[in-house]
């Protein structure tokens, strides 16, 4: 035996300790916030949640609720049975393009591309039983694999076919899930005496639908919020006051962004200079889809990932080369198992029970996704951090044949940065 080693004790044999009891939160409830304005076709949607009173606010349990319908374009018809259309995947929130968020109206993140990071994230961060299940109630039916765009009655496509179900004769639909923005990934509360505004802003109906004519539209009949407030014990609140008169309120996040791409109709390769510049990402999660699908296109489906014969990807961090071997698959010989590998290596889900719902042959067909980790201890998904660095990010791009169409190359970046909040409640960021 190591005479270093220390000494325990069987939980089993603590005999006579009892439960910890919490008396820092008195209450819990959630409050419904509806919009601030009427809801139109075209106008965002707002909501504002006040920090009025003694609440906290948790914001990891936001939570959006929705009522919508598909109808015809012509006179608002309701749907027959002749009419094969669906709402992409994940509709409760893909079918909004920008996300924003204001903490006492400072503007705290504006992101555009939002629909790709709620379903890459949605894809990847969250098992198959979380999407079979709670995912469901916002309309997430995976879409079989090389079927994407296939929108017939008969379509062999799984997941249009379940969503079309739910929607059809103009029937509502009762949507509600988690929002995806940076302050409702971590679990500190929001202090009292800071406002929130929430702003949505809607897809064209040709992204947000799927079919084989431009004939329908979506309509969202109500839209609320629910946020869960807390009722902090007063010893606790006056705590955090005379604390906030020697320092600030931290709040670690993990920063998303989505950015895009064009890259052009017949190109074999491509350097993307200048791809980031400024703070180094943690992770970067790459993928193609078509240009037109990107753009809306009701016979497309926006998150088929294809591959476009890719045979060439590297990161070039400077003069670093990520990974140090490049990517190098040969989907025609179905040699792509480094690639298929890394969304299990780089996103922290190599030694995790948490699976990732892609298997290898569905790999190829629409889900080509490439994951690269760019922390120094390649410990993204790890709850410490690294030191923030600054520089310049490429993209080193080869593929096997010439592009066949214009494609959108998507990249979901993801940052480590903090939000401060003074005691008069002013809200600061590092970036």
């Amino acid at each position: 035996m190591d005479e270093k080693s220390p000494i325990c004790l069987k939980s089993e044999l603590d005999l006579f300790s009892s439960l910890p009891i919490q008396l820092a939160i008195d209450n819990s409830s959630f409050a419904q916030i509806h919009p601030i304005s009427s809801l139109t076709d075209k106008a965002p949607i707002e909501f504002l949640i006040s920090g009025n009173g003694e609440h906290y606010l948790d914001l990891a349990h936001t939570i959006l609720h929705l009522q919508v319908k598909i109808v015809k374009k012509a006179a608002n018809a309701v749907l027959t049975d002749t009419d094969h259309v669906a709402p992409i995947n994940y509709i409760l929130n893909t079918m909004f393009s920008q996300f924003s968020i204001f903490m006492n109206d400072k503007q705290i993140a504006s992101q555009s591309n939002y629909s790709y990071r709620a379903f890459m994230e949605s894809l990847l961060f969250s098992s198959k039983s979380n999407q079979d299940s709670l995912q469901s109630s916002a309309l997430f039916y995976k879409d079989t694999a090389a079927e994407h765009d296939n929108v017939v009655g008969a379509s062999a496509n799984n997941g249009f076919i379940a969503r079309k179900n739910r929607c059809k004769l103009s029937k509502t639909v009762d949507l509600i899930g988690i929002l995806h923005f940076d302050l409702a990934s971590q679990p500190k509360l929001l202090i009292n005496g800071v406002d929130v505004k929430i702003k949505l802003e809607r897809h064209k109906d040709t992204f947000s639908l799927m079919s084989s004519a431009d004939d329908f539209k979506l309509v969202i009949g109500s839209a609320s919020l629910f946020i869960r407030k807390i009722n902090v014990e007063p010893s606790i609140v006056l705590a955090h006051e005379k604390a906030l008169e020697r320092g600030v309120i931290k709040i670690p996040i993990r920063r998303s962004e989505v950015r895009s791409f064009a890259l052009s109709n017949g190109l074999q390769s491509s350097t993307i200079a200048n791809a980031f510049i400024g703070q180094i990402p943690t992770c970067l999660i790459l993928g193609f889809v078509s240009n037109a699908a990107y753009n809306g296109s009701v016979a497309k489906n926006p998150f088929k990932f294809h591959h476009y014969n890719l045979n060439y990807l590297s990161i070039l961090d400077g003069s670093k080369m990520i990974p140090a071997i490049p990517f190098q698959p040969n989907f025609e010989s179905n040699l792509y198992a480094r690639s298929y590998l890394s969304l299990f290596t780089d996103l922290n889900r190599f030694h995790n029970s948490q699976n990732i719902n892609i298997n290898y042959e569905e790999y190829k067909g629409g889900y080509s996704l490439y994951a690269v980790d760019l922390t120094p201890d390649l410990a993204f998904g790890e709850c410490h951090t690294s030191v923030n660095r600054t520089g310049n990010i490429a993209i080193d791009l080869k593929f096997a044949l010439p592009l066949p169409e214009t494609v959108s190359l998507i990249v979901y970046a993801q940052y480590r940065n903090t939000i401060e909040i003074d005691k008069s409640r002013n809200v600061f960021t590092d970036y």
